[in-house]
């Protein structure tokens, strides 16, 4: 039988819960790594610095969420404008105005 939109009873696992495996485990992991604990904090101290680092990165691994890439735009703003003060709108005539504005479009263009 094929699925149907709209079907209500579903057995398949809820958005966001566990996997059961992946659950079991982390637990073993965890106490894997809880059983050691004394063996890594005499172990660690003796590395070199590089393979301490590499090692505690590795570890971090286990401990932290991953991160997710998120993607950004980024919007390219102008950076180079002029501004000119007009003093009074009422002493620029519209005709002006239309002539500077289609005169700024023409020189972005030509850039």
């Amino acid at each position: 039988m094929p699925f149907e939109k709209g079907h209500t009873q579903s057995t398949g696992r809820p958005k966001g819960s566990t996997n059961k495996v992946s659950k079991e485990i982390r637990e073993v992991s965890a106490m894997l790594l809880q059983g050691q604990l004394e063996a890594l904090q005499e172990k660690l101290p003796t590395l070199k610095d590089s393979d301490y680092i590499k090692t505690i990165g590795l570890l971090m691994k286990h401990v932290l969420p991953a991160q997710k890439q998120v993607e950004v735009e980024t919007v390219n703003h102008p950076t180079e404008f002029q501004i000119e003060v007009i003093e009074k709108l009422a002493d620029v005539s519209n005709e002006d105005l239309d002539n500077s504005i289609d005169e700024w479009v023409e020189n972005q263009r030509n850039k």
